[in-house]
């Protein structure tokens, strides 16, 4: 394999490592509970939605893998092909981070005395991303040698740079225009001004290098490359601030459980990525040993074991929310001797039922079994939630008493509103729906 091509691989291997990294801090690693806005994941995906791209993504990243890995026992002449391979398996993996991210968000809300996240002026994903991009464009354009500079690559990387900061302009000209105090709207005013200027800068310089390359227009768009990348940072590091960004959600233990575990799969998949590239890029210098096939059958199997442990999470929990709904609807179908304004409206929410099973299922060392009764703390919060627990029917609570079925907390609603516990696309939003018509 030719130095250039040693050089290419190399590159891309230290990038796709970074942007996998960076985007872990910031979705996997920080636990951060708020719901993820992309061009893709939006306010109304439901989770059925996102867990059927979950799964769809696995699959693509376990074929992309494969394939690279192909590609490495062939490394001398593939050399094309495993940055191509590594650069489309970067930008899953990102995505994958992101859906994982959101749906975590959707199981642990679902749980009782949880409160959602409360959205800011700015938010704290998007701009941070865009933040990255900018910085890795800049680092490529500096690291990059004079004679790899191709015209393609200029103008892909300097459209790269444009569209960010267009990102990070339009986040804050939204910001600048909610925040009342003046000092704080100037702040943001300038900051994106001196972004837009140094861009500008390097915009023209890089201009000039087309039309006359030569080693003295090469290092004056250099020269402009940090301040870009600085002034970029900057502006993420203001915006970002616990003022602009909101609140995340507030999470009872066990739905932050749920929350990291499904967090921890998604991590062992970035892991076995990450490894992947640092694998190859060891092997742009070195003969393939079988220390480098263990590391690469080891990424394999993470992957393929991950895939299945997230994929019977998100399982688990539809089943628990398809049985919340049928409790829901029978219920409301049984409560006719009741109130039935106070059914309807206790009845559309998660039931206790759905967080008994899920707890056990995700908690087994707090029972003995599935069939066995739940932990005691979780018992006194699924009493606090019947409604005979404030019920002022005497002979109410002395029949609870007296059957002692646990099986009648899922003819049973919550107290809570559906404001407070009802997620989007969750079966439960359904049934308040179709609750409330009949009403």
């Amino acid at each position: 394999m030719s130095y250039n091509n040693i050089r290419t691989l190399t590159g891309t291997c230290e990038r796709c490592h970074s942007t996998l990294q960076s985007v872990a801090e910031l979705l996997i690693l920080s636990c951060d509970a708020r719901p993820i806005r992309t061009d893709t994941i939006s306010s109304k995906s439901t989770f059925v939605q996102v867990s059927e791209r979950i799964i769809a993504s696995a699959k693509t990243i376990k074929t992309l893998m494969k394939s690279v890995i192909n590609y490495v026992h062939m490394i001398t002449t593939k050399s094309v092909e495993i940055c191509e391979g590594l650069t489309e398996l970067t930008s899953t993996v990102v995505t994958f981070m992101e859906l994982c991210s959101h749906v975590s968000y959707i199981c642990a809300i679902s749980f009782k005395d949880c409160c959602q996240a409360i959205p800011g002026l700015v938010d704290r994903y998007s701009i941070s991303l865009a933040g990255l991009e900018i910085k890795l464009s800049c680092n490529r354009l500096k690291k990059t040698r004079v004679d790899d500079l191709s015209p393609q690559l200029i103008i892909d990387l300097c459209s790269n740079i444009s569209k960010h900061i267009s990102v990070l302009t339009n986040i804050c000209k939204s910001a600048d225009e909610k925040v009342r105090d003046e000092g704080t709207r100037d702040q943001f005013k300038l900051c994106v001004k001196s972004v837009t200027c140094a861009a500008g800068c390097l915009i023209a310089s890089i201009k000039t290098y087309k039309s006359h390359p030569s080693t003295r227009y090469h290092a004056r768009f250099i020269n402009f490359c940090d301040p870009v990348s600085t002034t970029a940072q900057a502006l993420v590091t203001f915006a970002t601030e616990e003022d602009f960004v909101g609140k995340e959600a507030v999470l009872s233990p066990e739905a932050r459980d749920v929350q990291k575990s499904i967090l921890a799969a998604c991590m062992s998949i970035v892991s076995a990525c990450i490894q992947l590239c640092r694998t190859v890029r060891e092997l742009s210098y070195d003969l393939m040993t079988s220390h480098h096939k263990d590391k690469l059958r080891m990424c394999m199997d993470n992957v393929d074991r991950s895939s299945v442990q997230i994929h019977e999470i998100l399982q688990r929990y539809h089943e628990s929310e398809q049985s919340s709904h049928l409790n829901s609807t029978h219920s409301s179908d049984k409560g006719s001797n009741c109130d039935n304004n106070s059914t309807s409206a206790k009845g559309n929410n998660s039931p206790p039922r759905h967080l008994a099973n899920l707890f056990r299922e995700e908690f087994p060392e707090h029972g003995k079994s599935p069939e066995s009764p739940p932990h005691e703390k979780f018992t006194q919060l699924l009493r606090e939630q019947s409604p005979l627990a404030s019920s002022n029917s005497g002979d109410l609570r002395q029949s609870e008493q007296n059957s002692g079925n646990v099986d009648g907390y899922s003819e049973r609603g919550t107290r809570d509103s559906p404001e407070e516990m009802t997620i989007p696309g969750s079966p439960s939003s359904e049934t308040s729906g179709h609750s409330a018509a009949s009403r």
